[in-house]
């Protein structure tokens, strides 16, 4: 007993040592800010809307119902799941006769929260299923002569399935063959049967608790309804990452080339660099370790006997693997990481007792690849805090920053300028994947989403926009385009919402840090008659050359990412600029609007900086010749360009006729080839008809 005790202390160590470093946003503040909410008395899945399995929201409301709510009651809990999960590899490792081999698996699990930062350092859905699946691993081990432990090991199963369905369905699927398999001969059906007693038990209780609340058609809809349209979703969905050539990546997965490569990666060098044939076959291989040790097992038994250990984890190896599919993104390869080389481990057990298989070889190896995990994960530790920035995330997220986005100004920025401008409680608005942000702010949501849920836009929308209506501020960000989705695309009407009444509140620092900020409720804009950006594929797009003479453009420019709540419509351009005109007819009461002279976008593999000596103008035809209506020339200053420049034209004395309107980009100095100008969200709108009322508050 002692010795996986001391291997669970250094699980606790391990875990402990980067427990206070980086805030997570999306996934740990899916689930912190979930628990806070039914801490006020929400509801889980009828006033709080989430995919996923009730267990790790209803345990941390619990946890903060007793200790308060902190982040670090939730990060101190994983600090327990670690330490538990990697004692128990190391007695399932020794149970299977690793020998000194043992203690490299224990070390492997013991590293992940530094190596595979941040996944296994914060309190998530997943994180709770991992350390819970080793768990049960070691209870199918013992449940082969015991029906205590196979009730025990079933109900580790229903207790994954909470965190995250897929997941407890898949693993069910190989576990319980494995322990079949495994058990003593004459008792495998009653193994079998105590292990779906375990998993019974848990969900008819489950059944009962939601049923008892009245939440029982809630409990359904979140559990089935909801993932199956999520994952029908082709926003969802990502290609897996190809194996060959070595060192290149297919052109597919180049586009979005950030969701695969390892976190410690992008903390060193930032999102947006030219990567390294070497990070890409080290990726290729990571991706392929876990199919390695799945085929290996295959091989090993047909050329003899495995140990049960490596049968019973090899189940829990192949539901990890499984959850690559349909996303194969490096958030799903983590979880399959730890066990992919603890099973390659496990090949090497034998049906004989630990001491007779403690050899000097098992321990020469085990002591050097223990060593090589210590080394590393210790390393990455100390190098985390070096790079960690100072915690200012306020008093409710005391933890520093690692990740590059986070360790800039913009975060800091964005909490601090809310929490001095909001009374205790108000709502504010988070469209994107950012829930952390209200728990951090002191803040309230006023929808019951904490996130996009894509394929659901037809429920979404409706309750996001009657919401909106009591809210003054929105925290906006950019990180989630064009490497994931488009927000836009996801939920229009709330977009156009925002566009239409919400804009950067005067005295924000404007800066290259700017990828989340704050959005302050204005002046009504305006309904749009005609969104450009939308007309975009039905427009001429042409460009003018040294001469001066107009060509057709033969290529359509990538879509750029929206920033500063502004959709960029990209013009190609020639030596002499481009432009893009459109055959609209002008209603009555409208006005041209579009921003104009932000400094640099990006597309999905590329940064682009508007060329300068550039002018944008704004013409119109309804006869002959193009009327000029208004134009800017962008001030090519080394500080400028953080903020778009309004460019407007009334279009009124157009009212009733079809016209040609023209938007123009004019070169002072011939142009590169290659260069692009853009025009922010430029629309034809109806001029408002009053001045926009004052939000209305709204209770919970």
């Amino acid at each position: 007993m002692a010795a996986p005790l001391i291997w669970g202390l250094v699980g606790a160590a391990a875990g402990a040592a980067v427990a206070p470093l980086d805030p997570n946003l999306l996934e740990e503040g899916i689930v912190v800010h979930t628990a806070q909410r039914m801490l006020e008395g929400e509801r889980l899945y009828r006033g709080v809307v989430s995919h996923t399995g009730p267990l790790p929201y209803e345990f941390l409301a619990l946890l903060f119902q007793i200790f308060g709510a902190k982040i670090a009651v939730a990060r101190a809990a994983v600090v327990l799941l670690q330490a538990v999960a990697t004692g128990t590899v190391f007695a399932t490792a020794r149970r299977a006769g690793l020998g000194g081999l043992a203690h490299a698996a224990a070390a492997a699990v013991a590293c992940a929260p530094a190596l595979l930062i941040p996944l296994f350092s914060i309190y998530y859905y997943t994180t709770i299923a991992f350390y819970l699946g080793l768990v049960a691993v070691y209870a199918g081990l013992r449940a082969r002569s015991s029906n205590g432990w196979a009730i025990t090991a079933g109900t580790l199963v229903a207790a994954i399935a909470l965190c995250k369905q897929n997941t407890g369905v898949q693993f069910a699927i190989f576990f319980i063959p494995a322990v079949a398999l495994c058990a003593e001969p004459g008792t495998r059906l009653r193994r079998c049967g105590a292990v779906i007693l375990g998993g019974a038990t848990v969900a008819l209780a489950t059944l009962a608790l939601f049923a008892s609340r009245g939440d029982l058609e809630q409990l359904f809809f979140a559990q089935i309804q909801m993932p199956f349209a999520m994952a029908s979703a082709s926003t969802f969905r990502t290609p897996y990452i190809n194996f060959w050539p070595p060192g290149r990546l297919d052109p597919v997965i180049r586009e979005s080339w950030a969701m695969y490569l390892p976190s410690l990666y992008h903390i060193r060098y930032g999102l947006f660099v030219e990567i390294g044939r070497g990070i890409v076959v080290l990726t290729q291989l990571l991706y392929a370790l876990p199919f390695i040790a799945l085929a290996a097992t295959g091989v090993r038994a047909l050329l003899g006997r495995i140990h049960a250990a490596a049968w019973i984890h090899a189940a829990f190896l192949a539901a990890m693997t499984a959850g690559l599919y349909p996303r194969a993104d490096w958030g799903h390869l983590v979880v399959a990481l730890p066990p992919a080389l603890v099973q390659i481990l496990l090949l090497f057990g034998s049906s004989a007792d630990a001491d007779a298989r403690s050899n000097i070889a098992h321990r020469a190896v085990g002591g050097a690849l223990t060593g090589v995990l210590a080394i590393g994960g210790a390393g990455v530790t100390v190098w985390l805090h070096g790079v960690a920035g100072p915690a200012a995330f306020g008093p409710h997220v005391p933890l520093k920053p690692v990740s590059r986005a986070y360790r800039g100004p913009a975060l800091p920025r964005v909490i601090s300028y809310i929490r001095n401008r909001v009374h205790p409680g108000e709502v504010i608005f988070v469209p994107r994947q950012e829930p952390l942000i209200y728990f951090a702010t002191g803040t309230r949501n006023p929808t019951p989403f904490e996130g996009v849920l894509p394929g659901l836009r037809d429920w979404e929308e409706p309750i996001i926009l009657e919401a909106l209506e009591s809210v003054r501020f929105v925290v906006m960000s950019d990180i989630d385009q064009p490497i994931y989705t488009y927000y836009s695309d996801e939920l229009p009407a709330v977009w156009n919402y925002l566009e239409r009444h919400f804009r950067v509140p005067l005295g924000y620092p404007m800066d290259d840090y700017n990828w989340i900020m704050v959005l302050a409720r204005g002046p009504d804009r305006g309904a749009t008659a005609i969104d450009l950006v939308a007309e975009r594929s039905r427009a001429k797009q042409w460009l003018r050359d040294e001469s001066g003479q107009v060509a057709i453009a033969s290529t359509t420019p990538q879509r750029l990412a929206s920033k500063l709540l502004k959709r960029p419509l990209p013009i190609a351009l020639g030596a002499r600029g481009g432009g893009i005109d459109f055959e609209v007819d002008i209603p009555a009461n409208a006005v041209f609007q579009a921003g104009v002279g932000y400094r640099g976008l990006v597309s999905v593999d590329h940064q682009y900086i508007h060329p300068p000596g550039t002018t944008l103008e704004v013409s119109i035809r309804s006869d002959d010749d193009f009327e000029p209506l208004a134009s800017i020339r962008i001030d090519d200053r080394l500080r400028a360009g953080r903020s778009w420049t309004p460019l407007e034209a009334d279009l009124s004395e157009f009212a009733g006729r079809r016209v040609t309107l023209r938007l123009e980009v004019k070169a002072e100095i011939p142009l590169a080839p290659g260069d692009l100008s853009w025009f922010g969200s430029p629309r034809i709108a109806f001029e408002p008809e009053s001045p926009q009322s004052a939000p209305k508050r709204r209770s919970r």
